[in-house]
């Protein structure tokens, strides 16, 4: 189990690798995230997960464009991975790997309610045969259209490696901090899951979170 705790409160939500799905539930708990205030969370791991696949699962509340939700990865060399919401209100996604752009989306789709919840879920598994899903986007249960380069075939994405792993800005520097509030992020190392892992539609069709 990986649990990346926040200094001084009791409640270990981020980076958990835990047992399956449960009963259709709401978020309970969130952190706010004020750039102004530069906070974010870090975890460096002592040893090395799956680099190519991984499960990123989070509910999203965003009060401002331009930032990183999550990067991992020491900087550009050897690489980097970072997604977050763009100044176009679009989610992206990259990996820079020896200083080079070799993977880089936005959805098509735009996400611009500052007041509603956003469950997002990173499906990474490029070892896949079919390029399409060697990466993908789902935004409360729906798989989203993207635009940009792919990824290549069993690309290194420097998450679940030994470098600083952070939520609410880049891995390596300050820049890009994010504004807005997050709620049960996990970070799942080795396996390539499905949004119905950590939510389902309820009988009005809402997605809601799930216990996982």
């Amino acid at each position: 189990e990986r649990v990346m705790s926040i200094p001084g409160s009791a409640s270990p939500l981020f980076f958990q690798t835990a047992a399956g799905a449960g009963a259709a539930a709401g978020p309970i708990k969130s952190v706010r995230f004020n750039s102004g205030d530069s906070a974010y969370l870090n975890r460096t791991p002592s040893s090395a997960g799956s680099n190519t696949t991984w499960t990123l699962s989070t509910w999203v509340k965003k009060t401002g464009n331009d930032n990183h939700i999550f990067g991992a990865g020491a900087g550009n060399n050897p690489g980097r991975f970072g997604f977050g919401f763009n100044g176009s209100d679009k989610i992206f996604a990259f990996v820079i790997a020896s200083g080079s752009i070799v993977f880089s989306i936005t959805t098509d789709a735009v996400f611009r309610d500052p007041a509603g919840w956003y469950h997002l879920v990173l499906i990474a598994d490029t070892g896949n045969s079919t390029q399409a899903d060697r990466f993908k986007i789902y935004v409360n249960g729906v798989l989203q259209s993207v635009s940009g380069t792919l990824m290549p075939s069993n690309q290194n994405t420097f998450v679940n490696t030994t470098a600083a792993h952070v939520i609410g800005r880049r891995s390596y520097n300050t820049s890009d901090p994010f504004n807005g509030y997050l709620a049960d992020f996990f970070l799942i190392d080795g396996s390539a899951l499905n949004p119905t892992s950590f939510g389902a539609f309820n009988d009005s069709g809402v997605w809601q979170a799930a216990t996982y």
